[in-house]
């Protein structure tokens, strides 16, 4: 039998309200995966509807997403919960996270932290990439939670290995650290260079550091470049800072005034600054005019000569 297509069900389903399960669900999910553009948000909502009411936890989990977001239908969040509810009852792993994030924010319920923690652990057990990393931040903060490092290392790295790589990162600053784990730098560099690997900018900023410095790793200045360019890339404001210290210096690198005050002018626009850089040297050596002084002094927080010794994870950073 030839499989009917989602737009085909679009119309039979317009007719007949009540249509066959699979038609519906068909639709929906069709819908969500970019399968059918030619499916209207209101026909995907009804349709997501009724295969939810026949008790598809995907269908359930889509629907209580378009009730969330108002789409196709006024926002409700306590709608959306319900439905949200019904798929995380089923072990939809999707539906479990965003369960124990409604109890974490307070959203459509009264806040409850260790409700929240009880889906989020649901939901990384079953797979779902986020809530490890999630629940590593609860309890490395103390949110809500005791403060326990052991169990931040443990929900790190059910992230971590499931390829999440914010947990790849916040795994690798355990390990650089002890805290939680026995201190190890070469599990923290493995740990940070998957997180970088993936495109993760904070991790792709201290292999830069790492190796520009050599710690944990053999000091590379090609590596450390490299790293510190493609985070510098994605937005990361200190590898746009020190890109733009490196340069301005010319040790590590041949000095390029340009170069330097174009990362410095993307660090800048970070809005951090740093009254403590030669930027007034520099751009009165580029003759650049008062408004362009202005946006160059805005340097961001942290913005160190890059040759320096330092820390690779400040307290409070990026996890």
């Amino acid at each position: 039998m030839r499989k009917l297509t989602a737009a085909a069900a679009a119309v039979l389903l317009a007719a007949a309200p009540a249509f066959a399960e699979g038609a519906a669900k068909e639709i929906c999910w069709s819908y969500f995966d970019g399968k059918d553009a030619g499916v209207s948000e209101a026909v995907a909502l009804k349709c997501c509807r009724e295969a939810a009411e026949q008790g598809d936890a995907r269908s359930q989990y889509l629907l209580g997403y378009m009730l969330e977001g108002g789409k196709g239908t006024a926002a409700d969040a306590a709608g959306a919960l319900g439905w949200y509810r019904k798929a995380a009852d089923q072990g939809y792993p999707s539906a479990e996270f965003v369960v124990g994030g409604f109890y974490l924010k307070g959203v459509a319920v009264k806040q409850d932290t260790d409700e929240a923690v009880r889906w989020l652990k649901r939901a990384a057990e079953h797979g779902q990439t986020d809530a490890g990393a999630s629940l590593s931040t609860l309890y490395a903060n103390g949110n809500g939670v005791k403060k326990d490092m052991a169990e931040a290392a443990k929900w790190a790295r059910v992230s971590a290995d499931l390829g999440n790589p914010a947990a790849q990162h916040m795994l690798g600053t355990l390990y650089l650290s002890g805290m939680g784990v026995s201190e190890n730098n070469e599990e923290a560099l493995r740990w940070y260079r998957k997180a970088a690997e993936q495109g993760f900018a904070a991790s792709q900023y201290f292999l830069g550091l790492a190796y520009l410095n050599g710690q944990v790793v053999k000091q590379d200045t090609r590596e450390a470049l490299k790293w510190l360019r493609k985070a510098a890339e994605q937005g990361n404001a200190n590898a746009q800072a020190d890109l733009g210290s490196l340069y301005y210096a010319g040790d590590a690198v041949k000095a390029d005034y340009a170069e330097a005050a174009a990362w410095l002018r993307k660090a800048a626009g970070r809005g951090h600054a740093n009254k403590e850089s030669p930027i007034r040297e520099l751009s009165e050596e580029e003759g650049a005019g008062a408004g362009d002084f202005a946006l160059v002094s805005l340097l961001l927080l942290g913005l160190l000569c890059a040759l320096t010794n330092r820390g690779f994870v400040e307290p409070g950073g990026e996890v």
